[in-house]
C-alpha cells in the first residue's frame, strides 16, 4: 500500500481518493472523498484510505488476508464492507464514463474553418 500522509492529505498511490483535514473551531477532523460529510479521527480516515486501496488493488482480488483486513477495517468505521464495495465501484465506473465522455465530446473544427477571426467562411456575407 502507498498511502501518502501530510498535515493536510492522505493520498492513495492506487486510486483516486484522498481524505482532508478540515479545521473547526473544535479542532480538526478528516473528510473522505469517498464518504462525504462524515467526519473522521485521523486514525478512522487512515483505515478508510487502506480499506479503498485494498478494494482498488486488482492485485489483492484473491488475497484472504488482505481482504480480511478489508472486513476488518470496514466494520472499525462502522460501515458494512459489501456496501463499500459498491460505492467504490460505481465511482470508478463514474470516473471512467465521465472519461469516455470527455473523449467523446473532443471539438473539431469543420472543414474550411480558419483560424484567422476576419476569414469569410461559406454562407457570410462579405
Amino acid at each position: 500500500m502507498s498511502i501518502h500522509i501530510t498535515d493536510w492529505l492522505m493520498t492513495s498511490g492506487i486510486s483516486l481518493e484522498f481524505a482532508e483535514r478540515v479545521q473547526t473551531r473544535h479542532g480538526s477532523s478528516w473528510l473522505l472523498s469517498w464518504l462525504p460529510g462524515r467526519a473522521l479521527s485521523f486514525e478512522h480516515a487512515y483505515a478508510a484510505m487502506e480499506l479503498d486501496e485494498i478494494l482498488s488493488d486488482p492485485e489483492l482480488v484473491y488475497d484472504d488476508a488482505a481482504l480480511a483486513w478489508a472486513r476488518h477495517q470496514a466494520e472499525l468505521l462502522g460501515l458494512v464492507f459489501d456496501q463499500v464495495v459498491v460505492l467504490l465501484a460505481t465511482r470508478v465506473e463514474a470516473r471512467l464514463a465521465e472519461a469516455q465522455i470527455m473523449q467523446d465530446e473532443l471539438v473539431t473544427l469543420p472543414t474550411g474553418y480558419r483560424a484567422d477571426p476576419g476569414a469569410i467562411r461559406s454562407g457570410s456575407a462579405a
